[in-house]
């Protein structure tokens, strides 16, 4: 079924969510660099990672410049008392869990060092924050709550889209924030072979929207399902 436009009302509405949003988790990320830093003035917090300049280079093309990952606090490990295994990421912060964050990625021969695929999918977080806003930290909470690994489903969110008959010129709708990082952590992993691309001759599409979500992560634009992407 194709989605209707918003009504200025809805807009009204939406847009006042968002600051709302905004404003919810620019302090929680607030409140975790401050946890972060007494943290670290105690002698408790991981050990930061340190980026070597190729890495650092190679992220930074990968993602058009958008963000500098020498601007991101980036830790190896968890936080004390937590020991959570997975990653996760906060305005201009980033803690690895179990995760390496640099290893030698040996596909096709390339033993070149490269950040890992979690590390992009937390620094396309960082990213979110700056683009579309620190609101994605609370949607990101929410989608994992709700919907738990499935958020990460980025083919599935394909599979919707591509039942949206609406008309180019009608307001798109936004990728969701984990399926959005994943799908780039995907595209990153198959282009410095972590992974293998799969023969899947049904869909056909997924190439048009990894390319049109690359294009705009490269240009600073916040993220859409459109049509001609799927």
């Amino acid at each position: 079924m194709a989605r209707t436009p918003p009504t200025p009302v809805r807009r009204m509405l939406g847009a006042a969510a968002g600051r709302a949003t905004d404003t919810l988790g620019s302090l929680i990320g607030a409140a975790a660099r401050a946890v972060d830093r007494r943290l670290d003035a105690l002698g408790l917090a991981p050990p930061p990672l340190d980026l070597p300049s190729g890495v650092r280079d190679d992220l930074r093309a990968f993602f058009g410049h958008t963000i500098d990952p020498s601007e991101v606090t980036i830790r190896r490990g968890h936080v004390p008392g937590v020991p959570h295994p997975r990653a996760f990421a906060l305005p201009g912060l980033i803690y690895l869990g179990v995760d390496a964050g640099i290893v030698r990625a040996g596909g096709g021969g390339d033993q070149q060092l490269r950040a890992t695929p979690t590390l992009v999918h937390e620094l396309v977080h960082v990213w979110q924050g700056r683009v579309v806003g620190p609101r994605y930290v609370v949607v990101a909470l929410v989608e994992q709550a709700l919907m738990g690994r499935r958020a990460y489903d980025w083919r599935a969110v394909l599979d919707r889209a591509s039942h949206d008959r609406a008309p180019l010129d009608r307001v798109p709708w936004m990728f969701p924030v984990e399926a959005h990082a994943q799908l780039v952590c995907d595209a990153y992993a198959r282009r410095h072979g972590f992974t293998r691309l799969p023969v899947d001759a049904g869909h056909d599409r997924e190439p048009r929207a990894v390319e049109e979500v690359l294009a705009g992560l490269r240009a600073g634009r916040a993220p859409t399902l459109r049509a001609r992407a799927v």
